[in-house]
């Protein structure tokens, strides 16, 4: 009976990371040692901030040019009038025959 409810138990995270400097890890443990409780590593969580990559692309984006984003505008607007029309003509052919 317990074969039939029992619950399969959730795969672990084995996370090993695939590069490691020990140099780097004694620079950052002395940086520690001298700055004392004012040092903070630049992998530590106080430095992120929640959204920071979204903001950093959408600045890139919006720092493109006038001309850059009507060329854009353009291409995307040219190819289903480009289809529709292609369309258009098999369909005055198919009916013509």
């Amino acid at each position: 009976m317990a074969l039939f409810f029992s619950q399969r138990r959730p795969r672990g995270f084995g996370y090993k990371p695939r590069y490691y400097d020990p140099e780097a890890e004694r620079r950052e443990e002395r940086k520690r040692v001298v700055l004392g409780a004012d040092y903070k590593s630049p992998d530590s969580a106080d430095n992120y901030v929640p959204g920071s990559i979204l903001r950093q692309h959408v600045s890139a984006r919006r720092g493109m040019s006038a001309a850059e984003n009507m060329r854009k505008r353009r291409r995307k607007t040219i190819r289903p009038v480009i289809l529709v029309g292609v369309v258009v003509l098999v369909i005055l052919l198919l009916m013509n025959l």
